[in-house]
């Protein structure tokens, strides 16, 4: 690669555009597999349907990186640098007094139409989390975007800078001051210079939503720029919920601050211990230590050492620290200028993004598609091997009639008549203890899961979290709310362990009088998802410090933090029990697929020995019909191989940047 290719060419792009045209290639196997299934009727339209969905889904992912730092750490710089050198100057707004105020969700955009929507700070008196406010258009406002004309460009762009002064009282109304009885004597009576006495300057903006038309968007990337602490801590969503989501942090230090306090709070209550993200730490703006009167040798020793001591200071390795310089790598970016380019660190960051983050997320998006996927394949060539096995022992037992005397067939045509009885017997019987089995599966399994009962769950935890205004009460009672949360599992745990006790003994009994398949539905997985809900309170308790912040401010703010948390554990429990039904639906239809296929079966049979006792010359005309349905099995055996060898291939093979 030249000089020039290396400056014009991003890594970042380049592992962007392949994760997008293997996720793109994931996603057609997906369509053709759910249409090959739906073809076959082997398995129940419920297959088919989660296949569709987990297709849906894998297009919909998105790599999602969250920018997060103290004020003035260069954030909106480096993304500018990162993302948008492309276009010949700045995008984001990152000059001296130019500091964003809200958080900014960098998005694809729709249709290829840029745009730009901003959330009223006056927003935060609704308990409404800003994930259900993106679904109400007439709660932001929108402004157009034009990318071409630079100072209209600028003008959109610089609302997210925007502040309005607000007299005290309504701020603490939305948790964005503190409460008197916790504001220090001498500052009871704010005075703001540029509003005046009894008025502070706040964001005009909670959030921002900005669409633009970019490869690298386009490609599957979401970014999220943060403003400082005071930010994270007042907007309980953006700590438990945007934060938390992403797959990478980006977290910038300062090379002529170090690691201040307050980067110190924000490391050790947010990022450090979310084991489920990739953090990335930068020491941004060492162009600061860069002294034209100073040897190269010494200025590169001394960023090495401020490399270490930020590395002493967070408790990790010197590797993760990455020394750069946002401005000048969008500098060199746009004046192509490689060796200023290499030196400011913006290449080595680019080459990390692109050889840490973009395969783990190939690695999770293969994770959640797997086991679907294998599932679905292996079902299908299991119930195919099925029923060759059984057409060849009808083949077996035709050539043997052939070689019986005409006097033996009344008695297997009677035989065969009252096995039809007796089955259709047992099966009425199995289809009136399903009206048993729905009961236990909605006592033992769903009424556990019940939304009502979480609702009143979340309403006590909500009028007792309000009551403390300690640390360590919040985060008992947080603590408290998981427990109840987790208790309703494990009964519905319980619960679908008897209900699956109850199913499978019933239909064995069935399986072994007459020699049915094995139920070869996988009981639901209770005891990951309860995992899960685990994983999700640990990763909540994390959030303890922030909810000190959150004391000493306003019990608004406390309350916003619990209904985020809260929310987000019911639509989890919401999902669970939809989950857990379509389960209960998936293992009936499977049952009634077996049961309607044996007596096709038998049916079969018996027509065939009846056309037999009539002639004996049929026989011949039944081997040429068992021949043919071994070879419609066998072709479709043979169209399940062809279409899911590229899928399952797919879902094998690593992650490679350059196509």
């Amino acid at each position: 690669m030249s000089i020039e290719q290396s400056i014009t060419r991003s890594p970042i792009l380049e592992g962007l555009s392949a994760l997008n045209r293997w996720r793109q290639d994931l996603v057609s196997g997906l369509h053709e597999m759910a249409a090959l299934t739906a073809d076959l009727g082997l398995l129940p339209s419920g297959t088919m349907l989660q296949l569709e969905t987990l297709a849906y889904d894998t297009e919909q992912d998105s790599l999602r990186i969250a920018f997060v730092g103290e004020f003035s750490r260069g954030k909106t710089e480096l993304i500018n640098a990162l993302f948008f050198s492309d276009m010949g100057q700045r995008l984001l707004p990152s000059s001296s007094g130019q500091t964003t105020m809200c958080p900014v969700e960098i998005r694809g955009a729709p249709q290829g139409r840029p745009g730009l929507q901003l959330l009223p700070i006056a927003s935060r008196s609704l308990d409404v989390s800003i994930e259900k406010l993106k679904k109400a258009g007439s709660a932001w406002r929108k402004f157009p975007l034009s990318l071409a004309d630079k100072k209209e460009r600028s003008e959109s762009l610089a609302h997210l800078t925007e502040t309005v002064c607000m007299a005290v009282e309504d701020a603490r109304r939305i948790g964005l001051c503190p409460p008197l009885n916790r504001t220090p004597k001498n500052r009871e009576r704010t005075v703001c210079p540029s509003c005046g006495l009894g008025k502070v300057l706040i964001p005009r903006w909670r959030h921002a939503i900005l669409y633009l038309a970019h490869p690298v968007l386009d490609a599957g990337l979401t970014v999220l720029d943060t403003p400082g602490l005071n930010a994270i801590g007042a907007e309980p969503e953006l700590t438990f919920s945007m934060l938390a989501d992403a797959e990478a942090i980006v977290f910038l230090l300062g090379a002529d601050t170090g690691v201040t306090q307050s980067d110190l709070m924000i490391w050790d209550q947010y990022l450090m211990r979310n084991a489920h993200q990739k953090q990335i730490v930068l020491l941004n703006k060492i162009d600061t230590l860069w002294d034209e009167l100073r040897e190269e040798d010494d200025i590169q020793q001394e960023i090495t050492q401020q490399v270490a001591n930020t590395a002493t200071r967070l408790r990790i390795s010197p590797d993760q620290v990455i020394p750069v310089s946002g401005q000048k790598g969008l500098v060199a970016r746009i004046r192509q200028d490689a060796e200023l380019l290499e030196r400011s660190g913006l290449a080595a960051l680019e080459r990390s993004i692109a050889e840490v983050l973009l395969p783990a997320r190939h690695e999770t998006i293969k994770e959640k598609c797997r086991a679907r996927i294998e599932r679905a394949v292996l079902d299908q060539k299991n119930i195919l091997q099925d029923q060759r096995h059984r057409l060849l022992e009808q083949m077996d037992s035709v050539q043997s009639l052939k070689e019986r005397t005409a006097e033996k067939i009344p008695k297997l045509v009677e035989q065969h008549q009252i096995l039809l009885k007796n089955f259709e017997k047992d099966r009425q019987a199995f289809e009136e203890k399903k009206a048993q089995f729905r009961q236990a599966v909605e006592e033992l399994l769903l009424i556990p899961l019940a939304p009502s009962t979480f609702d009143l769950v979340i309403s006590n935890a909500k009028a007792e979290m309000l009551s403390a205004w300690t640390t360590a009460g919040i985060v008992e009672r947080f603590r408290q709310f998981f427990g109840e949360a987790i208790a309703h599992f494990d009964r519905a745990l319980e619960g679908a362990q008897q209900v699956s006790a109850m199913v499978a003994e019933e239909y064995q009994a069935l399986q072994k009088r007459y020699r049915l398949p094995p139920l070869r539905a996988v009981p639901y997985a209770m005891m990951p998802r309860r995992a899960e809900l685990m994983d999700m309170s640990e990763s909540y308790e994390r959030f303890g410090m922030m909810l000190e912040i959150a004391v000493n401010t306003q019990s608004s703010v406390v309350r916003k933090a619990f209904l985020t948390v809260a929310g987000r554990t019911r639509d989890f429990v919401v999902e669970t029990r939809r989950e857990a039904e379509n389960w209960v639906d998936e293992i009936m239809a499977v049952m009634n697929q077996q049961l309607q296929l044996f007596h096709q079966n038998a049916e079969e049979e018996l027509n065939a020995l009846q056309s037999i006792a009539t002639t004996m010359g049929n026989i011949d005309t039944r081997v040429q019909q068992l021949e043919q349905s071994l070879a419609e099995i066998q072709e479709q055996s043979d169209r399940l191989d062809r279409q899911s060898a590229p899928l399952l291939s797919l879902l094998r093979e690593p992650f490679r940047p350059v196509r």
